[in-house]
């Protein structure tokens, strides 16, 4: 049995899929298994991938979504570790042999991530992810690797997360639950809080992944993040809720989880503003209020009662436009 199974979920991505593979089978450690979820491509993705033959195990079925194609490979992975990697991205060759050798330092962990590069192909301009989150900020002055025994905070306080350089044990992940089917956006921050609930993580601050980001036509993934502003933090916000009922958190996870949920239904109300939408607006401020008060979110609130020019001005502090998006997100 392989130590890792590999799942790439594609859909329409012929042409960036074995850039994907290519970077895996460039591994300097080579005890894994690749999964390939093919979710219904209809363009040439089964023929880009025949090339490969027995070195990978293509999987298809009907377009059901991105969460729906990590879950198959999950039921069909062997390994012990569940690793993941996005049809478009790429791993440094020495990714897994950091990931083994992790596992070896902290063999309590059941999530082990690496630092990683975000590159935005259409600006372009790259953004290193444990800087933009402030995640490098907590580990030890000199020291590249970290472990945190109880994660679940450290995964809310620090926000954004992706799957790309994350594996997690996969014991560990069938007890937090596997993707709910019915995310396309928000699955992995949802997937990955739960399983910090399980036990610690490990963290490498080495950049040992290349996230890309590009235009694409297709509505998946990341894009929908830009393109669809309102409802993806509203699913975000969703995502939040349900973190924020489970059992056994405690306060300083609870406050954790509802400050972040305050700030999502905060750019909500941001967004309504921006589009003269000023009851929908004060709907979501007033959520924001209610689920974590701050002067921030009263201050909004108030501000649409005010003449629109002036409200505009109110809602407009502290607020950062987003790439690809024109309404912008509560910082």
């Amino acid at each position: 049995m392989p130590t890792v199974s590999v799942i790439i979920p594609t859909f329409n991505r012929e042409f960036y899929v074995t850039k994907a593979i290519d970077s895996i089978l460039e591994q300097t450690f080579s005890d894994y298994e690749i999964i390939v979820v093919d979710d219904g491509s209809i363009d040439g993705t089964r023929a880009a991938l025949s090339r490969y033959g027995d070195r990978i195990r293509y999987i298809y079925q009907e377009n059901a979504g991105v969460s729906a194609a990590r879950n198959t490979g999950i039921a069909a992975a062997q390994g012990d570790w569940i690793a993941y990697l996005d049809s478009d991205d790429e791993w440094m060759s020495n990714y897994l042999a950091a990931q083994m050798e992790s596992v070896g330092r902290y063999p309590e962990a059941v999530g082990h991530i690496t630092n990683s590069l975000y590159i935005f192909l259409d600006q372009p301009r790259s953004i290193v992810h444990f800087d933009e989150i402030g995640m490098l900020r907590k580990f030890p002055h000199g020291t590249d690797h970290l472990l945190v025994e109880k994660p679940f905070k450290t995964i809310i306080d620090c926000s954004h997360w992706f799957l790309q350089p994350i594996i997690m044990r996969r014991e560990a992940l069938l007890q937090a639950g596997l993707f709910n089917t019915g995310l396309s956006i928000a699955e992995d921050i949802d997937v990955v809080s739960r399983l910090a609930l399980k036990g610690p993580f490990a963290f490498n601050r080495s950049v040992l992944v290349n996230v890309y980001r590009r235009q694409e036509k297709i509505g998946h993934l990341s894009a929908q993040y830009y393109r669809n502003a309102i409802s993806s933090r509203k699913t975000f916000g969703r995502v939040y809720t349900d973190l924020l009922g489970r059992p056994g958190l405690t306060l300083l996870e609870k406050v954790a989880v509802a400050k972040a949920l305050c700030t999502k239904w905060r750019a909500v109300g941001n967004m309504y503003m921006m589009a003269d939408r000023q009851q929908e607006a004060r709907r979501f401020y007033r959520k924001a209020l209610l689920i974590y008060p701050s002067l921030k979110a009263l201050f909004k609130y108030c501000g649409t009662f005010m003449p629109q020019q002036l409200a505009m001005y109110v809602v407009r502090k502290g607020v950062t436009i987003a790439p690809g998006d024109d309404l912008g997100e509560e910082s």
